[in-house]
């Protein structure tokens, strides 16, 4: 089997990398797997058998723009090179954004059989979005036509001649219903069978393990954990927990992670009056994030893009704590609004600051988090593997291969 994606651990910039890995490490019990991903990460891992990091990282740069039939070439010859070294009976491609997709379309056509795994939005504008293949297409006028012109020249390399009308038979699992609505196989690919499977990862079973020892009811404690960039919403976590002092004054909220908008953040608390209650300790791991989560009063998820299925709920949910989550993508799939978690609208603060009020007040939270952890044992690492695989087995039939 050939696994492919743009980036694979040590290489992470969300939880895609750690799905993907865990997979990758469930197959290799009983098949022969080969991840092929980009350059990120050459050289941290000594000694890493089964992973090619051959496949080129493209920017979003306008240099990676004119180095795109470069890039396009590298790809589909790393691409050939991993056919032809793993042999594989199927192609499984995870995540195919900043790789050349020139190479996906030689993976896809040139090989055995193809399931997708979609976890982010890139499969929506599969080809149409590539700095080289979106040029494939005549239409374009002015400067970027003269620019098309020279990308279907050169696509005329020996090498390449990429033909974008051929059609891609494929399984495909999406992570979320949000995700399929949002990004449904786009015209080059025919799908043979289609499912929808909820993300897990090994690292959730710990939280199940949490002793929950929570922070006194005079002084709760807002806990986010997570990248702090503006998807992600941090701002919203401020701002709605400088609206809760007024009425709980003795709170603290921590902001556990790291990112570009951290000095930012410290300011807003500064500004709002909240300066002295908001922590700012970085990127929390291990047994430190766990103690964290267990003192933690609720766990706030204030994203503001269309996430299509955080992990984070399920994290929650196991360790027993009572969730305040944004009402956005795949989010309201993983735990259900009022029955497992408090919701509220995607960047609005002030629901935020009332629903983390409902976690902390209302005699109903012990209920929602006890049929919040029922709902967390189905999201748990096993029955995720379990499903995998019947997707995988029912995929191969549906595309005339039967599973080994």
């Amino acid at each position: 089997m050939l696994v492919v994606s743009n980036l694979y651990p040590p290489a992470v910039r969300g939880g895609y990398e750690v799905e993907c890995q865990d997979v990758v490490e469930h197959l290799r019990e009983r098949h022969e797997v080969t991840v092929l991903t980009s350059v990120q990460g050459r050289g941290e891992v000594a000694g890493e058998a089964g992973v090619l990091r051959t496949l080129p990282w493209v920017r979003h740069a306008k240099a990676d723009s004119l180095q795109a039939p470069r890039h396009a070439l590298l790809g589909v010859r790393a691409a050939r090179a991993a056919l032809a070294a793993a042999r594989p009976e199927l192609v499984y491609v995870w995540n195919g954004a900043q790789i050349p997709q020139a190479a996906l379309q030689v993976l896809t056509t040139e090989g055995p059989p193809v399931a997708f795994r979609i976890c982010e939005h890139w499969f929506r504008s599969l080809y149409t979005g590539d700095v080289f293949l979106r040029h494939l297409t005549p239409g374009e006028r002015g400067l970027r036509g003269a620019w098309a012109r020279a990308m279907r020249l050169a696509n005329r390399h020996p090498e390449l001649r990429i033909d974008l009308d051929r059609p891609v038979r494929a399984a495909v699992s999406w992570n979320s219903q949000a995700l399929r609505t949002a990004a449904p196989a786009p015209p080059p690919v025919r799908t043979v069978h289609e499912a929808v499977t909820h993300p897990s990862s090994a690292r959730v079973e710990v939280f199940a393990g949490v002793e929950r020892r929570p922070a006194p009811a005079e002084a709760p404690r807002i806990l986010f954990a997570g990248r702090l960039d503006r998807h992600k919403g941090p701002d919203v976590a401020v701002r709605a927990f400088a609206a809760l002092r007024a009425r709980h004054p003795g709170a603290t909220l921590l902001l556990a992670g790291e990112g570009p908008e951290r000095d930012a953040l410290a300011a807003l608390a500064g500004e709002l009056g909240v300066g002295d209650a908001v922590e700012l300790p970085g990127a929390l791991r291990g047994d430190a994030l766990l103690a964290e989560v267990a003192r933690a009063s609720a766990w706030v998820v204030p994203s503001v893009w269309e996430e299509p299925a955080g992990l984070v709920c399920t994290e929650a949910a196991l360790a027993r704590v009572p969730a305040v989550l944004s009402r956005v993508g795949g989010i309201p799939e993983m735990l259900r609004e009022e029955e497992h978690a408090l919701f509220f609208a995607k960047g609005d603060h002030a629901g935020c600051a009332e629903a983390l009020h409902r976690a902390l007040s209302d005699p109903g939270t012990p209920e929602r988090v006890a049929r919040a952890f029922a709902r967390g044992q189905e999201l748990r690492h096993a029955p995720y593997l379990r499903a995998m695989d019947a997707f995988l087995a029912d995929g191969l039939a549906a595309l005339g291969r039967p599973a080994a």
